[in-house]
């Protein structure tokens, strides 16, 4: 399949249908990623730096964020807690967004459209001039009430159809679609003939991976099996062997951290020395203490983000969330907060008079080559032209890094 095949099958009403049971799939794992994780000491975050006092001043700018927070799916605290420290550190350090202060109007929703769309009529009651979302599975329904009052919504993951399609959305990566197509470059380049995805079977998240990651890896030349294991199956060795039996050269973990813990622990039983590839997902903490560090070893990680190098941006990170939310894991989804908070300031930091959400809207889409915060050289530019047929995606290209010592390690950007 060409790559212009696969845009159109994303943007179907197919894709569309798929692409929210997949993440709501992925999200499960931050509820044992996030807060009760014992926190990485500072020592082991890497190298931090000096953050430079510059207060913002004046009449405060209204920005909303939605937290998957309180329900059986979807707990982000960390990503809250990290676009918390974001918004303390342009207040702060940064001089303000145009050089006045964020006002962040948080609203928790618990992953149920119900409580999603409550949060967004809420926000927009609040007079925020733009809503920034983590990895949400409630796009498809929080962004017509968003962006229908006129309000841009921004987020860095976006995996649904109006998160990717709608006016005055705003994904600041490549999102999903980026990071399955990424896998398939980084498999090609690896030398990889097959590649076997185990994934979450729930609802049709297999047939969405597929509709995904056929055409990407099928365009790198790699073949690709996947192979869907009920939600909380606690022993995955059957499924991993029949993975194992089309003799694959890497296995793809696509799902939360009980199946990322499962297979890496197949895969040790059964004495595999595959290659691993993982979505971040898969590198809680809490994974990495169940299954073992000698399990995870070696693992590559497909992201939009990268937490662990000596890049000025990533040090950057390390340090604000070091100063104002310094018990957040830093490995799981904080980033997901972080990310777009700071990345619609930088594409709005030239608003002239007064903010409001169709000034903030004119600043997105005149954004060109914006550094995507954490994004390793990755830049986002809105003018609807990067992604044929997603013309709410501003960016391309995914970040790979390796596991050493259980922790990623050596980024490296797939464009």
């Amino acid at each position: 399949m060409t790559s212009a095949h696969f845009w159109r099958t994303t943007n179907s009403g197919l894709g569309r249908r798929f692409l929210l049971p997949l993440l709501a799939a992925t999200l499960a794992v931050s509820a044992c990623a996030g807060a009760e994780d014992d926190p990485v000491s500072k020592a082991e975050q890497g190298v931090t730096t000096e953050l430079p006092a510059k207060p913002a001043s004046g009449t405060p700018v209204k920005i909303g964020f939605l937290s998957p927070e309180g329900g059986p799916l979807g707990q982000l605290p960390d990503a809250r807690a990290a676009a918390e420290a974001a918004t303390k550190y342009v207040n702060e350090n940064l001089g303000g967004i145009a050089g006045r202060p964020i006002d962040l109007v948080v609203c928790k929703e618990k992953e149920d459209p119900a409580s999603a769309r409550d949060c967004a009529n809420q926000l927009v009651a609040a007079g925020v001039v733009a809503v920034v979302a983590p990895a949400t599975g409630q796009g498809d329904a929080v962004v017509p009430v968003i962006a229908g009052a006129g309000i841009p919504y921004v987020t860095t993951v976006g995996p649904s159809g109006a998160e990717m399609t709608t006016p005055n959305s705003f994904v600041l990566s490549g999102g999903v679609p980026a990071a399955f197509a990424g896998a398939a470059k980084y498999s090609a380049a690896q030398g990889y003939k097959r590649v076997a995805i185990v994934a979450n079977d729930a609802g049709s998240v297999v047939a969405s991976i597929k509709t995904l990651a056929d055409p990407s890896f099928q365009g790198a030349g790699v073949a690709v099996d996947t192979i869907g294991v009920p939600v909380g199956t606690p022993d995955m060795t059957p499924q991993v062997s029949a993975a194992l039996a089309q003799k694959p050269d890497a296995v793809f973990l696509v799902g939360e951290s009980g199946l990322c813990t499962a297979v890496l622990r197949s895969l040790d039983t059964l004495g595999s020395k595959v290659d691993k590839l993982a979505v971040s997902t898969c590198l809680g903490q809490d994974v990495v203490e169940a299954a073992g560090t000698a399990a995870v070893e070696g693992a590559h990680v497909i992201s939009s983000a990268e937490v662990v190098s000596d890049d000025p941006d990533t040090v950057l990170f390390r340090t604000v969330m070091a100063k104002y939310a310094p018990d957040t894991d830093l490995y799981g989804f904080a980033f997901s907060g972080y990310q777009p908070l700071l990345g619609l300031v930088r594409a709005v930091q030239n608003v002239q008079g007064e903010f409001t959400p169709a000034a903030v809207s004119e600043a997105l889409r005149a954004a060109r080559q914006v550094p995507v915060p954490l994004g390793s050289g990755l830049t986002f530019t809105c003018d609807g032209q990067q992604v044929f047929v997603l013309t709410s995606v501003c960016g391309r290209g995914a970040i790979v890094t390796t596991v050493r010592d259980g922790k990623p390690a050596d980024p490296q950007v797939i464009q």
